[in-house]
């Protein structure tokens, strides 16, 4: 397996993006290319900004600016897309950019429900191109050993699992987590991580589940929590929200120890393993500051398109997509 070399083109520039973009300028395998927005001043601001930045492996005053995005994805220059627009948009751009030749690393949710994201993953096999839906916290290191010490017993038999995701951020209209046409919500927002991280750590499907939704004046759930249940008597609880000050620790319990992890999408702070007696044994899996979030990303999708295993293989983003769906619709 060699890692290429990506020529990365973003659609979109919102937070992510920008945080996704200057990722790629510190990872080892990609040069960002290309941004497009369709307001073209938001896209030159967000080239120039980003021109501004300092300490970055690649520059980019190179960096071409289009003001809509199919000009960008029709570019022969560009490898990849990566694709942070707001979720209603994923699965039209995802598409556009696979049938022209590109591979794509779409923000979470890939899709709108469960039967979209299997269609992008057709459409993908057709192409002979990658698509990966960007849950960036499966491609850090901290996330693999958490999972490896899970499946190798470390805790004894997995039990219970209580996963948090929350932020607390001014509510309005404006902004696509709360516009229920547009996928909006703090589950499909945050709360698809709490499923996902619970679906790997089970290493299977639930087969039940609940949820309650708290509804927010501009119709979209603003915070909720929620039940599965897994075969092996394995339980989780999980709670998620968008208006929301909560500590953001997750705790994984098993028959002979538990693990803490301060915030398990973000992988800077480690885990912490502790035994029945309450000593802990080690704290690992800490991500240096050498290791900024989304230059791992990056660079773990180049290592899928040179031939390594997919980090978040198309079968694990429909089963947490059919979950969605699921406690949406209860």
């Amino acid at each position: 397996m060699s890692r290429p070399r990506i020529n990365w083109g973003i659609l979109g520039t919102g937070m992510i993006a920008r945080k996704f973009a200057r990722g790629v300028a510190l990872s080892k395998s990609g040069i960002p290319k290309a941004v497009a927005s369709r307001d073209w001043d938001k896209c030159k601001d967000f080239v120039g900004q980003l021109q501004d930045w300092s300490g970055v492996n690649h520059s980019f005053d190179d960096t071409d600016s289009f003001g809509s995005y199919e000009e960008l994805i029709r570019n022969p220059l560009v490898d990849a897309v990566y694709i942070g627009l707001p979720n209603h948009l994923h699965r039209e751009w995802t598409i556009a950019a696979l049938r022209a030749g590109k591979h794509v690393l779409c923000e979470k949710p890939l899709a709108l429900n469960a039967p979209e994201a299997e269609e992008l993953f057709a459409v993908a096999r057709e192409e002979n191109r990658i698509l990966i839906e960007a849950f960036m916290y499966r491609a850090l290191p901290q996330t693999k050993a958490i999972l490896e010490s899970v499946q190798g017993g470390v805790i004894g038999d997995l039990r219970l699992m209580r996963l948090n995701f929350t932020f607390n951020r001014e509510a309005s209209p404006d902004d696509v987590r709360y516009q229920a046409e547009n996928g909006g919500g703090s589950l499909m927002d945050v709360g698809c991580y709490c499923i996902d991280f619970a679906r790997s750590l089970a290493g299977t499907e639930p087969v039940e589940m609940s949820a309650l939704f708290h509804q927010h004046e501009f119709g979209v759930d603003d915070y909720a929590a929620g039940t599965l249940a897994f075969p092996n008597d394995i339980l989780l609880t999980f709670t998620c929200g968008m208006t929301v000050t909560s500590d953001q620790t997750a705790h994984i319990a098993g028959s002979e120890g538990r693990i803490e992890i301060p915030r398990f999408w973000f992988g800077e702070e480690g885990f912490t393993i502790v035994k029945p007696d309450g000593k802990t044994v080690e704290t690992k899996g800490k991500r240096k500051a050498s290791q900024p979030v989304y230059a791992l990303e990056a660079d773990a999708f180049a290592d899928v398109v040179g031939g390594a295993e997919n980090w978040n293989p198309p079968e694990n983003t429909i089963g947490n997509m059919r979950v969605l769906d699921e406690l949406r619709a209860r």
